[in-house]
């Protein structure tokens, strides 16, 4: 399952139960997002035991989509079904900060920047 844009390409690897973000997602508001939200609940659906959000390869996310991926990560929480793994790039400065708050939605989550 892929969804592409102008600028980005968001992609569900079902054998590695992994969506991965490339490019810049820059989407106007939450209604915009909504087929990323689907395709994340998919993947929460399909995990055996553990996801991954692999944001390694994406160089911005607006407020909106941070807002979508906070959502996100309640949803897993409160189905507490799965281990839930986000990869990040130090090297891209928003994903320290933004990536790392994710935790204080849920402890549980892991959060590799490296």
């Amino acid at each position: 399952m892929e969804l592409r844009g102008e600028d980005y390409v968001i992609t569900y690897v079902e054998s590695r139960n992994a969506v991965e973000f490339f490019g810049t997602l820059r989407l106007r508001d939450s209604a915009d997002y909504r087929s990323l939200t689907e395709m994340l609940e998919t993947a929460l659906r399909d995990a055996k035991g553990s996801m991954v959000m692999d944001f390694r390869n994406l160089q911005f996310l607006n407020s909106a989509g941070i807002n979508t991926i906070s959502r996100f990560v309640i949803t897993a929480r409160t189905a507490n079904t799965t281990q839930l793994r986000v990869l990040g790039n130090p090297e891209i400065s928003w994903q320290q900060k933004s990536l790392g708050n994710l935790q204080k939605l849920w402890a549980k989550v892991s959060i590799e920047i490296h």
